[in-house]
């Protein structure tokens, strides 16, 4: 939609988004997530601005009522005076690779208020439910002012765990309505998540489910310097979501003074710069094959000679660093 546009057309928009113009916002957000033209050129020069943010990651089954909760916590912050900025990731479409879900579907009981900030992004059919464009866009956010950015995931089940590589506090929203979930979480998300939240907590098995959790988290705990809390909410009525907060503030102090957190921390940021390497020489292998250097042929001249599989792909590696030389 954008390609072609040109780096000073960007820039421009990124000066109106600075200047606080949603359109201008929700324009770099599209730029920055398909990729478009200028989008490194706009990263590259947001990043000195980013790490102000605090970036909640809330992930779970469907039905939990995490996006009730998400609403719940943001009316509380604006209420904090803090800017809140809303990514709500959602199943990609199989045909476009788009959102499935509008941008405020879920969330129209939210305040329109020029301090907060809502956008549905597409998970891109990442395992994790939470692609790199998702960063991304957070970073943009918080290059831009927004105090509070709230990722609410997929909750496809035990993938989730990618939420941990974005969010600084990554939040597990179960109910006592799913005591199913706990089996399918439990080598998963489970063991990433920094706090525990049990919604809908006047169901009358809450008890003996929170009890069900705390064992779980004992047998990780030692693995972690955090032991992860639990705290009961009824999102409907707003119930026990200031305590959430407090929780997400004691994570965020906790960090801040933790040696084996920060170690956490840096080695999020070198498994992105892998990620974005690997991703970079996927783009000029696929480049490769495509318009350099034609596999069926080569396949073809090779198995009359016999030739096993793991010498054509050594052959082929072989051609592929020669074409990354010139």
């Amino acid at each position: 939609m954008f390609c072609g546009l040109g780096k000073n057309f960007t820039m421009t928009i990124l000066d109106e988004a600075f200047k606080g113009s949603n359109r201008a916002i929700g324009r770099l957000i599209s730029i920055v997530e398909n990729e478009s033209e200028g989008f490194l050129e706009i990263l590259k020069k947001i990043y000195p601005l980013t790490g102000k943010a605090k970036i909640i990651g809330i992930t779970g089954p469907p039905g939990v009522g995490k996006s009730t909760l998400v609403a719940q916590i943001a009316k509380i912050y604006l209420r904090k005076n803090k800017s809140v900025g809303i990514l709500a990731v959602d199943p990609s479409s199989p045909i476009s690779g788009g959102s499935l879900l509008g941008d405020r579907i879920r969330m129209t009981h939210l305040p329109l208020d020029k301090n907060i900030f809502i956008r549905s992004l597409s998970s891109r059919g990442t395992l994790g439910g939470i692609s790199q464009a998702t960063l991304n866009v957070a970073r943009l956010l918080d290059a831009l002012g927004y105090n509070i950015i709230i990722i609410e995931t997929v909750g496809v089940g035990q993938d989730e765990v990618e939420i941990i590589n974005v969010a600084s506090t990554a939040i597990l929203v179960l109910s006592s309505g799913f005591g199913d979930e706990i089996q399918a979480l439990k080598a998963g998300v489970m063991e990433v998540a920094d706090i525990f939240v049990v919604n809908k907590a006047d169901h009358p098995d809450t008890s003996k489910y929170v009890s069900t959790i705390e064992k779980m988290i004992h047998q990780f705990s030692n693995r972690k310097a955090w032991t992860p809390p639990i705290v009961k909410t009824i999102a409907l009525s707003s119930e026990g979501c200031e305590e959430l907060i407090e929780k997400i503030e004691e994570h965020t102090n906790f960090c801040k003074n933790n040696k084996a957190m920060l170690e956490e921390f840096k080695q999020k940021y070198l498994l992105e710069i892998r990620k974005l390497v690997e991703r970079k020489l996927t783009q000029e292998l696929d480049y490769f094959f495509k318009e350099k250097f034609n596999l069926e042929d080569f396949y073809e001249k090779q198995s009359t000679k016999n030739s096993d599989p793991y010498s054509i792909a050594e052959q082929t590696i072989l051609a592929f660093k020669s074409f990354l030389k010139t």
